[in-house]
């Protein structure tokens, strides 16, 4: 409820600010005055969306703009006066919270400007509400350093009020994060007197949020409380607690501490589930989230791990919880075998998901599974294409799809003959939904020719189903064609694919002529294809010169749309895929022809989206393409230097140093052991896997002469060190990818100490 103040008063100064100049994210902020005064609107639909709309507006997805610190005071002084208080606090925690900056006069605008009204907002810590009184501690707590000390004293004297338990675990974390060195002190009381247990539970997580000792009496407190989301506790922290505790521990260096309370999880919710109780599904839930979840962060946690996992595979009710991460965490489980066969040989859903695990754990039993159920197996399908086409296989597994002339599923007669019966169903007419099925049927095509193609030449007698479904399927189909066929004695196939690669849209006629150049060398009916693709514009022009440069010499006949793409101004490149197709153009035409030229100048603007925001990752594209050039990349030099400043950048700017200075000690006047210190710097803990590798070339091209002892020590951290160094990207690859750095780690540390 307002509480009567005049609200013109809390909007004096509104019309003076002028909002034209500044920006929110759509563009001028000229709406921010309409959308205040409808905060204060008698009418709830148009105070609904004027929230939203300042969400939407100066605090987008996390982000704040240059119209936020200026809506700051107007904010405040409406919550102050009852004006959706909860709501519009919580609203400028999230902007005292925010990072992501966007043109602000200065950095940290926006959170001092929040700061600067929390005198303002402190009264409402002894609002009647409850989630008033939560949202406003959380939202003096994302002030950070810049709280005052009056808001602190208002934080300690909420605390010593507060009897609502669940505010009082939000006023406790409060308190701990602004009053750092009282956090001992706090936490060690809360636990000892014995505290409401979500009370208990916010002192477990500030005790690791503010790097206090942790001790096996608290891990014992931690598994006593199981499951910690039933006290409700972390909403507005927007973390589950457990995940968060032991996310923070191993951050810590408190690996095992970590694993540990994982493991007690994992126990507790096994016997909660044997005595049957309310408790069980909740506590399996947590469990598993964060053994994922450590999982994602700890190279020995899938180990440690698996014993305490493998008993909810027992439960059919957890069994679906389980098997996905034995597909994920590249981790050996043969004692999961027998349950996983007895579960794959059903009827329900939890068969497919089992027989995905099957065939990523090796089980000699699921291909004949497989081709028994083809029809409804679909995540077993994926799972058999990927291992075929190596996304999923362990790297310490030695075989890899045509190295030695095995596959990871084995060919097999029957399962050869089920995928031919699979090829040969017409699609669906009605396009489905995801949700519905849609999905796998479209991807089908895909994993089936998929595992044609990794069979090689032993998948001959499927030619004739292959080829039946090449007009439905030209792409997937295509390029199996183009490993099974035998070009000396499958001219009827040729024929097929030239037939294929002159019709339909120009994408599908790429890939087409793509295998066809594959089966046959033949690269004319590419170069064809290509030569209109490079006379368009679109998102599809940078594949286009990618496809090109797999040519060599075979795409000189593309050498004038190459050389016009680069000549274009640089103003009509303002897109990422514009500006990516001339940086590919122009190494392309000079690995052709040897003009310096035609690169040099395009690297060089492909550098300049530096500065510009979200241009790095043009930038990094710009400085590979310098390394292609070795020596003649030398006048780019002064224009790379100053990039070694970038974590991201910095690998690729060494590997171009070292290869326009191979042999000399100092590249640029930079020392190769100061270069080894910019490297080892950008390998953090985290990151995608393309950027950890850049980290190893880098390395392994500076030589073995660039190390210290302790830069070696630092390699041998990348390499058998608890924490993962890759840790973006699609989730159910990060552990393989880290797996695979983890191998390339200890290859290059066999290099460098050889």
């Amino acid at each position: 409820m307002i509480r009567g103040m005049d609200l013109t008063a809390a909007f004096s100064g509104l019309d003076q600010v002028d909002w034209s100049q500044l920006r929110h994210a759509y563009g001028p902020a000229e709406d921010v005055p309409s959308l205040l005064r409808d905060l204060a609107s008698p009418v709830e639909e148009t105070v609904a969306e004027a929230e939203q709309g300042l969400w939407d507006s100066i605090v987008h997805q996390g982000t704040v703009y240059q119209a936020t610190a200026p809506a700051v005071p107007f904010l405040a002084r409406l919550a102050s006066e009852g004006v959706r208080p909860a709501a519009l606090v919580c609203m400028l925690g999230a902007i005292a919270q925010s990072v992501d900056e966007h043109d602000l006069p200065m950095p940290g605008a926006a959170r001092a400007a929040v700061a600067a009204q929390l005198p303002l907002l402190l009264p409402l810590l002894a609002d009647d509400d409850g989630e008033v009184r939560r949202t406003t501690a959380w939202t003096v707590a994302q002030c950070q350093s810049a709280v005052a000390p009056d808001a602190r004293a208002a934080l300690w004297a909420r605390w010593a009020a507060e009897t609502d338990p669940v505010v009082r675990a939000d006023v406790l974390t409060a308190c701990a994060l602004v009053s750092p060195d009282a956090a001992e002190e706090l936490c060690s009381a809360a636990l000892t007197k014995n505290e409401p247990a979500p009370v208990q539970v916010a002192a477990l997580l500030a005790t690791v949020d503010c790097g206090l000792p942790w001790h096996a009496d608290l891990s014992a407190r931690v598994t006593a409380l199981l499951p910690l989301d039933r006290h409700g506790f972390g909403d507005l922290w927007e973390r589950e607690p457990l995940q968060a505790l032991t996310k923070a521990l191993h951050t810590r260096g408190k690996i095992n501490a970590a694993i540990d309370v994982v493991s007690s999880a994992l126990q507790q919710a096994a016997a909660l589930q044997l005595e049957e109780s309310e408790d069980a599904q909740a506590a399996v839930a947590e469990a598993r989230w964060a053994a994922e979840s450590l999982a994602l962060r700890s190279r020995k946690a899938p180990a440690r791990l698996l014993p305490q996992l493998l008993p909810l595979l027992d439960d059919p009710a957890t069994a679906d919880d389980v098997m996905p991460l034995l597909r994920t965490w590249c981790q050996p489980a043969p004692a999961a075998l027998p349950t996983l066969l007895g579960i794959a040989q059903g009827n329900n859903g939890s068969a497919d998901e089992a027989l995905a695990a099957l065939v990523c754990l090796g089980a000699p039993e699921a291909t004949g599974l497989l081709a028994r159920h083809l029809a409804n197996r679909p995540r077993a399908l994926e799972a058999a294409y990927r291992l075929a086409t190596g996304e999923t296989q362990t790297p310490s597994d030695p075989r890899t799809p045509g190295d030695d002339g095995r596959t990871p599923l084995p060919y097999d007669r029957e399962l050869l003959d089920a995928i031919g019966v699979r090829l040969a169903v017409e699609p669906p007419r009605e396009r489905r939904s995801a949700f519905d099925g849609g999905l796998a049927s479209a991807n089908e095509p895909v994993y089936l020719s998929g595992l044609l193609a990794a069979w090689g030449r032993l998948a001959r007698p499927a030619l004739p189903e292959l080829l039946a479904a090449l007009p439905r399927h030209p792409l997937p189909v295509s390029r199996a064609l183009a490993a099974v066929a035998d070009p000396l004695v499958d001219a009827h196939v040729v024929e097929a694919l030239q037939a294929q690669a002159g019709q339909g849209p120009l994408a599908t006629r790429q890939a087409v002529a793509g295998a066809l150049h594959t089966l046959t060398g033949d690269a004319d009916a590419l170069v064809a294809v290509l030569s209109e693709l490079l006379t368009q514009r679109g998102n599809g022009l940078d594949h286009a010169v990618t496809t090109a440069a797999t040519l060599g010499q075979a795409a000189r006949p593309l050498l004038p749309q190459l050389r016009a793409l680069v000549a274009e101004p640089a103003q009509s490149r303002e897109t990422v895929p514009a500006i990516r197709a001339a940086l590919g153009a122009a190494t392309l035409v000079w690995e052709l022809t040897g003009d310096q030229q035609a690169a040099i100048p395009v690297i060089r603007e492909g550098l300049s989206w530096s500065s510009q925001r979200w241009g790095q990752a043009t930038a990094k594209r710009a400085v590979e393409a310098a390394c292609l050039l070795g020596p003649v990349a030398e006048p780019l030099v002064p224009g790379l230097l100053p990039l070694l400043d970038d974590p991201e950048l910095a690998p690729a700017v060494v590997r171009v140093l070292a290869g326009v200075h191979p042999e000399v000690d100092a590249p640029s006047g930079l020392a190769r052991t100061a270069l080894a210190d910019r490297v080892l710097a950008a390998a953090r803990p985290g990151t995608y896997a393309r950027s950890a590798s850049t980290v190893l070339e880098a390395l392994a091209a500076l030589g073995p002469a660039a190390f210290t002892a302790a830069q070696l020590d630092l390699i041998r951290d990348l390499a058998d060190g608890d924490r993962r160094m890759v840790g973006a990207g699609l989730q159910n690859r990060i552990i393989l990818e880290d797996e695979r750095f983890r191998d390339a780690a200890r290859a290059l540390l066999r290099m460098l100490t050889a």
